[in-house]
């Protein structure tokens, strides 16, 4: 989350001693300066991340933040992101638990990836990211079909691979049978977004039959929210997406399209038994 609002003043704890408020204050400009806001302010303090005794200015905060999560988190505003991956490592638990805490890594689509890639391969299938499949100008032959089955064409604007994470495919013929996309929060931007490719796939014959499902960890709550803009966002997904699956350890109220993420491989065997 980018900050919106101007933080206090950047000033030693020493100030402030170790009292509740001089921690807050101090690590609010330090978010402030990494470029987010100061909603996990409270995060790390419930969760003890930062040691607070040997803190002196922003500057040692941040240290402590890039030893912990990364070098990373200063340019690609991914803190929020190792922060909820860190809180799931703790909270999952069950055969879920066990994969996720196998799983090395950094990104959340890393880590979908990784807790999927075994069961689909068991079920004749595998997962090639959008990425591998944009990044080399020569791919195999089998990734090429793929490439070319996922592709938007634009005409003359030329063709465009949709915003999309994962590509689940059938090797051999490369028919793709689902893609997902891997999103923390649940943005209002990203909703229309992800409506838009759902339905640019629909236009096509040759892509209409993919299947277009969400991953995520709901962590702003959107699912729960009664803000009116937030409700219209999960009316797209009950509508236009193919099922939105939520990665939390808390309790979740389903429906057909919206479900917890470990009914997902066994929604995909149905899917596939109905081929």
């Amino acid at each position: 989350m980018k900050n919106t609002i101007e933080p206090v003043k950047a000033a030693p704890t020493a100030r402030g001693g170790t009292s509740l408020d001089g921690m807050k204050n101090i690590l609010t400009d330090a978010l402030y300066e990494m470029g987010y806001d100061d909603t996990l302010v409270d995060t790390f303090i419930e969760s003890n991340v930062i040691d607070f005794s040997i803190v002196d200015y922003t500057s040692d905060i941040k240290y402590q933040l890039k030893e912990r999560y990364g070098e990373s988190i200063l340019w690609d505003n991914s803190l929020e992101e190792r922060v909820v991956l860190e809180g799931l490592e703790l909270s999952l638990t069950g055969e879920l638990g066990r994969s996720w805490r196998a799983s090395d890594g950094d990104t959340f689509q890393d880590r979908i990836r990784h807790v999927i890639t075994d069961p689909i391969e068991k079920l004749g299938m595998k997962v090639v990211t959008r990425y591998e499949l944009v990044k080399d100008s020569i791919l195999s032959g089998e990734l090429e079909r793929v490439k070319r089955h996922l592709a938007i064409d634009y005409g003359e604007f030329n063709a465009y691979l949709p915003h999309v994470n994962l590509v689940i495919y059938t090797p051999g013929n490369a028919h793709i049978i689902a893609v997902i996309v891997c999103e923390v929060n649940l943005e209002k931007q990203r909703i229309f977004d992800m409506a838009y490719w759902k339905l640019k796939l629909q236009a096509d014959e040759d892509s209409a039959t993919i299947k277009y499902y969400l991953v995520t960890t709901d962590i702003d709550e959107t699912l729960k929210s009664s803000d009116l803009s937030q409700q219209i966002g999960c009316s797209i997904i009950e509508t236009d997406l193919d099922g939105m699956y939520v990665l939390t350890a808390e309790a979740l109220e389903e429906s057909d399209k919206v479900k917890l993420f470990e009914h997902f491989i066994e929604d995909l065997k149905q899917l596939l038994e109905k081929h």
